[in-house]
């Protein structure tokens, strides 16, 4: 069980690899727009495409997005992993009440978290094996996803 503190973006960047390496069947993102994730790099569509095949009855990987731009006209990796993969994959954008939230969330099998403080920082705690420290974030997110929003599917284009 560890805790961090990340200042940098590259130090996030290095927490967002590492999450995603520990996604082994279960991923919850929500975000601005994805932008700062970089899911399209080789090695993190590698991971969310084994997560999504990984031999579980519980993979899933639900991801909320507060604006869709930039993952409906920059994420085509993204967008194949979705036509492959729905249900187990799926993006889901935020109704606008909810763009008033400044915070970011990852949280792989409800163990590991990584959470920015704002969204146009790179100011963030990552979380690696606390399932108890993760617990008040898990929450978070199933408040963020119960608000509902708009699914976004396989041939989502443009706006």
């Amino acid at each position: 069980m560890s805790s961090r503190l990340t200042t940098t973006w590259s130090e996030y960047d290095d927490a967002v690899q590492e999450i995603l390496d520990l996604s082994p069947t279960r991923l919850d993102i929500f975000d601005e727009d994805l932008a700062a994730l970089k899911l399209e790099r080789a090695p993190r569509v590698a991971a969310l495409r084994a997560l999504l095949i990984a031999p579980s009855h519980h993979r899933q990987l639900r991801i909320v997005v507060r604006k869709r731009e930039f993952v409906c006209q920059h994420s085509p990796h993204l967008m194949s992993l979705l036509q492959l993969h729905a249900p187990l994959l799926m993006i889901i954008h935020a109704p606008p009440h909810l763009d008033r939230l400044g915070d970011c969330l990852m949280i792989a099998d409800g163990r590991h978290t990584l959470v920015r403080f704002h969204r146009e920082q790179p100011r963030a705690r990552l979380i690696i094996d606390d399932a108890s420290e993760c617990a008040p974030y898990s929450q978070r997110f199933a408040e963020v996803l119960g608000e509902g929003g708009d699914a976004l599917g396989s041939t989502t284009l443009g706006l």
